[in-house]
């Protein structure tokens, strides 16, 4: 792959706005405050932009469960062009090629599943982030509006792009205190589903093993500094509560939700209206 355009560093649009949405995600975060977002699992760029309109602080695309191929997460970026929501994907795995396609894409934050050890969380930092810090292949073509702002990008990249390892193995708890000294991630995301199916209590998440577990990547996670997403989306009347646990990240809604959601009340209400 080409490294260059040929272009004239800057010679594209003003680079200063380049990754700017990100980086103002993390310093709210840094700053004590909550985002929220939604997901978005429907290959549709209307889709994507409708919801970018919205005012979310984040869209979290979930293409570990959802059938997206990487032209379709091109054209739903390109959707989102500017909007003010940070553009989030859930890759399908913990993979450095994968994730190194979706970053030289634009994607600005990396969600990656069951990172269950240290080594799996300092491989998910490492393919985020260029050397020295990491070992991102370099070629980053869309990102760096084509080349034109290259020297913009690289800039920015390592501090802006956000890291986001999803804990989902009840193994995860013993070795946490070491997980969350790995350098470069910027937020913990539980997997509630999966973490209580590694218990062997499937969906039993009242369970005292998986409700003990919960508990204590929040509590721990919290304590060092960092900011936890449920990775579930949350009633609204709940999430007090949770941002003062520390569940400062914060999934409320999906597309296929607001749809289903949405269907329903509609006929619900038009049949109470008219009686049958």
């Amino acid at each position: 792959m080409a490294e260059s355009s040929g272009l004239e560093p800057g010679a594209g649009t003003a680079p200063e706005g380049m990754l700017s949405r990100a980086l103002a995600l993390k310093e709210k975060l840094r700053n004590g405050g909550t985002v929220i977002g939604a997901w978005l699992t429907i290959a549709d760029p209307s889709v994507t932009e409708i919801m970018g309109k919205v005012g979310f602080d984040y869209l979290m695309v979930d293409s570990e469960h959802s059938p997206f191929d990487l032209q379709v997460l091109q054209t739903m970026l390109m959707a989102l062009n500017g909007s003010p929501t940070v553009p989030m994907i859930r890759v399908a795995w913990n993979d450095h090629v994968r994730i190194k396609q979706l970053l030289d894409m634009g994607w600005e934050g990396i969600l990656a599943p069951m990172v269950k050890t240290v080594e799996d969380c300092r491989e998910l930092v490492a393919a985020c982030k260029y050397p020295p810090e990491g070992r991102r292949g370099f070629g980053p073509k869309r990102a760096s509006n084509y080349y034109r702002d290259i020297d913009a990008y690289v800039a920015k990249a390592n501090d802006a792009i956000f890291v986001m390892p999803q804990i989902e193995h009840i193994e995860t708890v013993g070795v946490l205190d070491e997980f969350l000294a790995v350098p470069g991630i910027d937020a913990v995301a539980i997997g509630p589903n999966d973490l209580s199916g590694t218990a062997g209590l499937l969906r039993n998440l009242s369970h005292p093993t998986v409700k003990t577990a919960h508990d204590t990547i929040v509590s721990k996670t919290k304590a060092k500094g960092l900011p936890v997403c449920l990775g579930v989306n949350t009633p609204a009347a709940q999430n007090k509560e949770w941002v003062e646990k520390g569940v400062r990240f914060l999934m409320v809604t999906s597309d296929i939700e607001l749809l289903a959601g949405g269907g329903s009340a509609a006929l619900r209400a038009t049949r109470e209206a008219i009686g049958g």
